[in-house]
């Protein structure tokens, strides 16, 4: 515990009144203006402080602000500083300042130690410094808001008497009962300057899920862990669960002249709802498989069973809606939009692009990105989008990719997180933005060995408003129809596209 500065109250027995004036003098408040910028809340007590709004509450206790007379106080308000868990603030918190350790999120760490951090081996910073391109490590376990987190910084005040000698008893007994009344005032005038634990929204999401080849048989039989293992939990735990699904969930429609045509039995979609699954992408390259009759079913089974259609709709409008989401002071809306190229058997995305009157996908090519340019940042939510673009197979973004989803984060985007390729691309920074460049596949039978296919990356993320405060990979490993967490060596090749991605040189 530091002692930061002190206040004196002196007790003095007027000769002209019957009573007995307690004077507040000021020593120094040098504490309150160091923490007061990183805490709105102590902001707002040294204001109250300086201008006696406080401390007004005192006259009728017989208090008054001591002049510039300078005397021996009998009675000290005293501010310390403590983390939380000590318990070593004093008799009254008046605010707290909530650290946490910074990090590289490419440094492949997630979590580090109370000690660590006490023996000083963790940059420590308040949350409201937070930012890009950095993001904070849990503590032994334990991130911001959950009730056993130690990084809490609190001031507080606590009132003493100076000494007095046994032959001055009555004056003891007298300063006693004045530190009672102070205490109770400044309990009354002060608590409400406690600030609430940050709470953090956690968003959870992965790249393609592909329910043919026998995945939804599974997923009826066996429920959500059968195809999607240990990432099952992260889904169900998490505020927010965002995937691509890579086709119409429909019984019905005329398969298309493609390469490769999926469909998948209505029966999954109340599975995926309980699976924890908040919202899905449809604009891809796979949800007109079946003709116009799959997509529209798709709308209504989704739908009805509380999953949103990110990217699709009855029309351009309805395709440009988001899913929205609230939690503490993080509001979420998650948008979707496609760009990807025509296949080499001729099908061209753009022929189902949604139009003023027309179902269809949110195209970027056809009106998408003026769409979404529009709904951006209104409300200052955090606005979320899954991109399903990019060029299949390749492990890292085209000149074009990267044009479309830098011009996106200009007009408003928060993150963006990328789909199509079918391999795990890098994680970077674009104007200081989170970008996921391609999360591979998540679900997706077939893919056994093809070139990174059987991999992908499952990321949890941590949010608080606008900003990304935790940052959680998971490597994944496909097996025909099943997906299940990998190995953390698995990591490799994201981080090491991710660094590169990094250090390039500059566009020319």
């Amino acid at each position: 515990m530091f002692l930061f500065c002190a206040l004196g109250l002196v007790l003095l027995d007027s000769c002209n009144t019957s009573i007995p004036y307690d004077y507040l003098k000021f020593i120094d408040d040098a504490v309150l203006e160091q923490y007061s910028p990183e805490n709105p809340f102590l902001q707002d007590m040294l204001e109250q402080v300086k201008q006696g709004a406080i401390w007004k509450h005192l006259e009728p206790l017989g208090i008054r602000i001591l002049g510039e007379k300078i005397i021996s106080p009998d009675i000290y308000i005293d501010f310390y500083t403590s983390w939380e868990y000590e318990g070593r603030y004093g008799d009254i918190p008046i605010g707290k300042i909530f650290f946490v350790p910074q990090a590289d999120p490419l440094a492949r760490r997630k979590d580090t130690s109370l000690a660590a951090c006490i023996r000083g081996e963790e940059t420590l910073i308040p949350i409201q410094y937070l930012k890009s391109p950095f993001v904070a490590l849990t503590v032994d376990g334990c991130s911001l808001g959950d009730p056993a987190y130690p990084l809490v910084k609190v001031l507080g005040v606590c009132i003493r008497s100076a000494d007095v000698s046994q032959k001055y008893a009555d004056k003891a007994a007298r300063l006693a009962g004045k530190i009672q009344m102070l205490q109770a005032c400044l309990l009354a005038q002060l608590t409400p300057l406690i600030e609430q634990p940050p709470e953090i929204c956690w968003i959870a999401a992965a790249g393609d899920m592909m329910l043919d080849r026998g995945a939804s048989e599974i997923l009826v039989k066996e429920g959500p862990q059968g195809i999607l293992g240990g990432t099952a939990a992260f889904c169900a735990d998490a505020d927010i669960t965002l995937m691509n699904l890579e086709g119409p969930v429909s019984s019905r429609g005329t398969k298309a002249r493609k390469s490769y045509t999926f469909r998948f039995d209505p029966q999954v979609a109340p599975l995926l709802r309980d699976a924890g699954i908040d919202g899905v992408l449809l604009a891809n390259n796979h949800a007109f498989d079946y003709g116009l009759e799959a997509f529209l079913d798709s709308l209504n089974h989704l739908t009805a069973n509380r999953i949103p259609c990110l990217g699709a709709g009855l029309d351009i409008e309805d395709a440009s809606r988001p899913l929205r989401f609230s939690k503490g002071t993080t509001s979420v809306r998650a948008f979707g939009v496609a760009s990807f190229p025509r296949e080499k058997n001729g099908w061209d995305g753009l022929a189902v692009a949604a139009g003023a009157d027309t179902p269809g996908i949110l195209h970027a090519g056809k009106g998408g990105g003026e769409q979404l340019k529009r709904r951006f940042a209104q409300d200052g939510a955090l606005d979320i989008l899954l991109f399903h673009g990019g060029e299949e197979w390749s492990t890292s973004p085209t000149a074009e990719t990267r044009e479309l989803y830098t011009n996106l984060i200009r007009s408003g985007a928060d993150m963006i997180i990328g789909s199509h390729p079918h391999v795990v691309q890098g994680f970077e920074w674009v104007l200081g933005k989170p970008v996921f460049w391609s999360l591979g596949n998540y679900v997706f039978g077939g893919m056994d060995h093809t070139a990174g296919g059987e991999e992908g990356l499952f990321i949890r993320l941590g949010f608080r408003g606008n900003t990304l405060v935790y940052f959680e990979p998971y490597a994944l490993r496909l097996s025909h129809t099943r997906t299940d967490l990998a190995p953390e060596e698995n990591l490799d090749a994201f981080y090491r596209r991710s660094l590169a991605l990094r250090d390039r040189l500059p566009e020319p």
